[in-house]
């Protein structure tokens, strides 16, 4: 086993105690390198190992597979002087993609999503707060409004419950991996990221009451579950897709992340099932 066969391996969620045919992505990179067995491969740059170990871990196993493609390029991105901008389109990517594809399950913040979503390229904190500043300011206004024309229906799950679980959903998404792609810059980016998180979850809130006849009907994760489930499917592709620019350390060049926008594809996906 002295070669890596990238079509023979099998991507596991964790690192693994010997090199075997099932390996995590981490791991194959290392074996792929000629580097001794190890789930933290010299080769490859801070702000891509990190982000290929939480895609690894959260991904589902058919889509897992999928980054194999990936670790012929992540050899040599170690101190290649690229790992800030790759930092910069992660956070381009959570402002214009993420966000907007979580707030668009919320019809009244059908303006704020868009303009996000269609916002030129943020690639400096300072432009990021701008760009949120409006957006955001929305969802807490709808969230207010939401709360104050009691929504909320005293049968219904403690609004405490439902965020908890809501937040337990969010940070175990293979999207979270953005976060951790955007290490190169946490310092000055994290509070605005944590505030993008915080708005995200408030529209959530505000969904989970009042998809399929509110929250009270059933189990209240099974709920949560499936009301998320084709914009999660949908934004797991589109991570998948963001780590090749991460390693590229390159914007798409066609129309931006527009050409493969999650928004649109879990817009078809709720046309479909209809």
């Amino acid at each position: 086993m002295d070669e890596c066969d990238l079509g023979a391996i099998t991507l596991t969620r964790r690192a693994t105690p010997t090199r075997t045919l099932s390996v995590s992505l981490p791991e194959a990179v290392a074996w792929f390198a000629g580097e001794r067995h190890s789930d933290r491969p010299h080769c490859v740059s801070p702000v891509l190992l990190t982000t290929a170990t939480v895609l690894g871990s959260r991904l589902p196993y058919p889509k897992r597979q999928r980054l194999k493609r990936f670790v012929p390029a992540l050899v040599g991105t170690a101190n290649d002087g690229q790992d800030e901008r790759r930092s910069l389109i992660a956070m381009d990517w959570l402002v214009r993609v993420y966000t907007p594809a979580w707030l668009r399950l919320v019809p009244a913040l059908d303006l704020a999503q868009l303009s996000l979503t269609e916002h030129s390229p943020v690639l400096t904190v300072t432009d990021v707060a701008a760009a949120l500043e409006g957006p955001l300011a929305t969802v807490h206004r709808v969230a207010w409004a939401a709360y104050t024309d009691t929504l909320w229906d005293r049968h219904d799950p403690p609004r405490s419950e439902v965020a908890a679980i809501l937040s337990r959903v969010l940070s175990s998404h293979a999207a979270d991996a953005a976060v951790a792609a955007t290490l190169g810059i946490a310092e000055s980016f994290l509070p605005l990221c944590g505030r993008m998180r915080l708005a995200v979850e408030q529209a959530l809130l505000v969904a989970t009451y009042t998809h399929h006849g509110g929250a009270g009907s059933g189990s209240v994760e099974h709920h949560i579950t499936t009301m998320l489930a084709p914009t999660a499917a949908a934004l797991e592709d589109a991570v998948i897709e963001l780590f090749g620019h991460l390693i590229e350390a390159a914007v798409p060049a066609d129309h931006g992340w527009l050409s493969q926008d999650p928004v649109e594809s879990a817009r078809h996906t709720d046309n479909n099932r209809r």
